[in-house]
């Protein structure tokens, strides 16, 4: 039995119905999401994240993977929003929970971008070490539990 194909209402309406899911996947953890809505020849994807302005999210609610096709269409998204990281965020069939759908990407954006969480860790890391050896607290004459007599 062939599969019925749904009409392009029904494939727009649950597009927006994975793209409403993401924006609220992407607000449980504060990055301050917002669907993008149509933008004609220039879309620079489906999402945004004002926290996270170097990722473009493209949202697609299919049964048959195309990730060739998303992928190139996500590119381009990117490119038109001079972004960094593309995304393909794909419906996973049978499980409704937003924060459980699938997120494709590239190996070479994902090194990149566990590169740059390396980079923050290490520089946060010498800041505290570096606040914590400066601290006016810890230098020597400051004791802050002496009182004058």
């Amino acid at each position: 039995m062939e599969a019925k194909k749904r009409s392009r209402r029904s494939a727009k309406a649950a597009g927006r119905s994975l793209e409403v899911a993401l924006v609220e996947a992407l607000n449980l953890h504060n990055l301050q999401a917002t669907r993008l809505g149509r933008q004609g020849a220039h879309d620079k994807g489906d999402v945004t994240a004002l926290r996270v302005p170097d990722h473009v999210f493209e949202a697609k609610n299919c049964r048959t993977l195309a990730l060739t096709t998303w992928w190139q269409e996500a590119v381009r998204e990117r490119e038109n929003a001079q972004a960094s990281y593309g995304w393909i965020v794909h419906k996973r069939h049978g499980v409704a929970d937003p924060s459980e759908q699938w997120a494709t990407t590239t190996t070479g954006q994902l090194a990149k971008l566990l590169f740059e969480i390396a980079t923050l860790r290490e520089t946060v890391s010498r800041l505290q070490q570096a606040t914590q050896e400066n601290h006016p607290c810890d230098a020597p004459g400051n004791d802050l539990t002496h009182t004058p007599g």
